[in-house]
């Protein structure tokens, strides 16, 4: 690797910040590649719980390196196809992982940022940051981040901000959808600690078992395959053993009114 990303692992929080200061953290094809393999381990991973991911510098991300699109525009159309193909599947990975994310924001963030908003489970943004859907500008669509764009903050705010360019601030962001919680620089931490112990109240198997459940549900109608599915998946997770220990626990002290 060549150390586009940094990782730094507390006990079963792992914290990942991307690496390029000098570039405002801009998306190239190194470092998305560097954040496949990151993903491709978590994938597997059940000794990291949460996962943060940040940037390092004056600035979360700037979007996509347009010297990235640059050498990818010399290639034929195959290959550049297939060299840009990698955003898309990287942030379907990570909006699939199975740990719970947040991703904590500052700073700009333009295009390909809001993208990594977008798959992240929770978003803390400090509160003078400025986010902008640039693409249009430059004669470019951002059609690898529009699906989660569209899912987090629904079609019509979506495509209003990708077709104007528009700048807005956190407080717009918290409105949007695309931001959960907002800070000034001096608290972002306070707030992420507390987000964390909020979190991790619950066990880590339970998140697991949601999010996955979540995501093969979110797009279904309620039919009576997914009655079915739903109750196989609560079958699933009376079965786990945190859930016997709570459940035993409590009959145990409401024995009427469980008889």
């Amino acid at each position: 690797m060549s150390n586009l990303i940094q990782i730094e692992k507390n006990k079963n929080i792992l914290t990942v910040r991307l690496n390029r200061p000098e570039k405002k953290n801009a998306l190239n094809g190194e470092m998305i590649n560097e954040l496949m393999v990151l993903v491709k381990d978590l994938e597997s991973d059940k000794s990291t719980d949460i996962v943060v991911l940040k940037g390092k510098g004056d600035s979360f991300c700037a979007g996509a390196d347009l010297c990235w699109f640059r050498k990818a525009a010399d290639l034929q159309n195959d290959a550049r196809i297939e060299q840009l193909k990698i955003l898309s599947l990287f942030l379907r990975s990570w909006n699939r992982l199975p740990q719970t994310t947040i991703t904590v924001g500052h700073g700009y963030l333009y295009g390909g940022a809001l993208g990594l908003l977008a798959v992240s489970d929770f978003v803390i943004l400090e509160q003078n940051s400025h986010l902008r859907l640039s693409e249009v500008l430059l004669g470019l669509i951002p059609a690898s981040i529009a699906p989660y764009l569209i899912r987090r903050m629904g079609f019509k705010r979506s495509k209003a901000l990708m077709l104007s360019a528009e700048a807005f601030n956190a407080q717009l962001a918290l409105a949007y959808g695309l931001a959960d919680k907002i800070a000034p620089a001096e608290r972002i931490l306070e707030v992420e600690t507390n987000l964390i112990e909020n979190i991790q109240r619950s066990a880590p198997e339970t998140r697991r078992m949601l999010k996955k459940h979540l995501f093969e549900i979110v797009h279904s109608p309620v039919s009576d395959e997914l009655i079915e599915k739903s109750a196989i998946a609560l079958s699933d997770s009376i079965s786990t053993d945190i859930a016997q220990e709570f459940i035993n626990a409590f009959s145990m002290n409401q024995d009427e009114q469980c008889s």
